[in-house]
This record gives structure tokens, C-alpha cells and sequence, in this order.
């Protein structure tokens, strides 16, 4: 057998690329399901020619949902001090939803540290913005630490999950949030 005969036709890394813009824009659907009183957001997946996608990508001040999704970027308008980007972790997706009653955003990110150290940063970054936590996985299952993280009357909900594969973390952070808390 050559060389030749073992090389595979894929492109390289098309395959992770794809599965973690797949997760982000899962995210931003599942999370739409749970608000009440709004209508998800059709969106399309992102294409490798086209980097960002949106949905109404204008508001028009009725209340009518917008959404952007992009991938390997943080998407204009992403709440950067809702969810902060860790130091030295890298974007893989991104979306944001703003509707109401509850409004969406969603981040899928990468970076060389171990889960239970993420997990640790995320628990402070929102329980120092009032969110209680709900659920918190003690131990990884199939190797992901997961949390929920609830807060307010109508309750604004972030959810997180971290894979961990040797060195690299790969963590998904869905927040389903009133307009006014996507900053």
C-alpha cells in the first residue's frame, strides 16, 4: 500500500470546525425552545464561504427577534461582559439573539487548560453577576463537567458545558437572559 492510498479526502480540521459551529448554533435553538412567548429564530447553518450568518439581521424596534451567528469570532453585539471570553481561549462560535421576553447568546471556545479550572472561572464570572447555581456536575461524565446557573423572578438561565480531550477544553455557554443583561 503507498502513501497515497492512506491519505483521506477530507480537508483538514473541516470536521471539528463544523461540529463545534454545529454546537454553537444547537445551543442558540435549544435555548430559544425554553423562552416563553417568542417564536425561535430560523437559522441557517454557517457555510465555509460566508463566516457570519444572520436572521432578520435588522431590529426594528417591535419586538421583532434578530439573530447573528458566526463562527472562530465573537459576533457583533456578542454580551462580552455577560459571557467573557477566558484569557487564552480561543473562539470557535458565537450567536446572538435579542428578542423578547428573553433574549440569547451563545459561545463555543477552546483553550489549554483543564476542564475543572474553566469550570471554576465561569462558577465566579456568574455567581459575581447574581446567577445561583442550579446544577453543577461533581465529576465529568464522558468527559464534560456541566452547570446551570439560574437568577431573577423570570428566571434567566446559563447553562455550560466544558469537554475535555488531553489538554484542550472545548466549553459551550448558552444564556437565556432579559435584553438588558446582553452587555
Amino acid at each position: 500500500m503507498n502513501d497515497l492510498s492512506r491519505r483521506s479526502c477530507r480537508p483538514a480540521n473541516t470536521t471539528p470546525r463544523l461540529l463545534r459551529a454545529t454546537l454553537a448554533i444547537a445551543a442558540v435553538v435549544l435555548l430559544s425552545a425554553c423562552s416563553t412567548g417568542t417564536n425561535p429564530v430560523a437559522t441557517t447553518p454557517p457555510t465555509t464561504s460566508a463566516p457570519t450568518a444572520s436572521a432578520n439581521p435588522t431590529a426594528t424596534g417591535t419586538g421583532t427577534p434578530t439573530a447573528v451567528a458566526g463562527v472562530n469570532e465573537l459576533v457583533a453585539g456578542f454580551p462580552s461582559k455577560l459571557i467573557p471570553l477566558m484569557k487564552g481561549a480561543k473562539v470557535e462560535g458565537s450567536s446572538v439573539q435579542r428578542s423578547t421576553p428573553l433574549s440569547i447568546a451563545a459561545l463555543t471556545a477552546s483553550i489549554t487548560a483543564p476542564a475543572a479550572d474553566v469550570m471554576k472561572y465561569y462558577s465566579k464570572v456568574f455567581t459575581d453577576q447574581g446567577f445561583k447555581a442550579q446544577t453543577v456536575a461533581p465529576t465529568p461524565v464522558d468527559n464534560v463537567l456541566a452547570a446551570t446557573f439560574v437568577r431573577g423572578a423570570q428566571p434567566e438561565i446559563v447553562t455550560i458545558s466544558i469537554k475535555q480531550t488531553g489538554a484542550l477544553s472545548t466549553v459551550t455557554i448558552g444564556a437565556n437572559v432579559l435584553p438588558a443583561s446582553l452587555k
